[in-house]
């Protein structure tokens, strides 16, 4: 299957899977959820996150095994949040250890989601506009246990 995600193959194979209902239902609209954010540009290639950062495609994987950044797959693909492209990578690094073993989609939604506790902005924004890295790390952990997450990393 190409990368392209705009291929008539892969929209047809979703468009067959959710006709299914059941699992293989539910597993193909997921997917075309995670088709939409890259199309919206919600997530952005690896290359595009290690170009902004400075550092090679390759880098990425020990740092969302340290847990540093989470990756959405799409297709055959790894995605990263776009928020994370202007920020410093040692901010992005804390709030995803604070988000602890969450599932990458409750952490992207996590750093979409306008939070009422930030003003009603998103973490990027938040940050931008001087709201502290401790408090962001202490809602994301409030956010993790909310939902059943395991492992937290403690929080500021």
């Amino acid at each position: 299957m190409s990368n392209d995600l705009s291929t008539p193959f892969l929209l047809r194979r979703i468009a067959q899977l959710e006709a299914t209902g059941g699992l293989a239902g539910a597993t193909a609209r997921g997917e075309a959820a995670r088709v939409q954010w890259v199309k919206e540009g919600l997530v952005v290639p690896g290359e595009q996150l290690a170009r902004a950062w400075g550092l090679t495609r390759q880098a990425l994987a020990p740092a969302a095994e340290r847990g540093e950044i989470f990756a959405v797959r799409v297709g055959n693909r790894l995605y990263y949040p776009q928020a994370f492209l202007g920020m410093d990578r040692e901010a992005v690094a804390a709030i995803c250890r604070a988000l602890g073993d969450l599932g990458a989609s409750e952490k992207l939604m996590f750093w979409l989601r306008e939070q009422g506790a930030l003003a009603g902005k998103s973490v990027a924004a938040a940050l931008e506009a001087g709201t502290g890295l401790a408090k962001v790390e202490r809602l994301a952990a409030a956010w993790a246990r909310e939902r059943g997450a395991s492992r937290v990393a403690a929080a500021a």
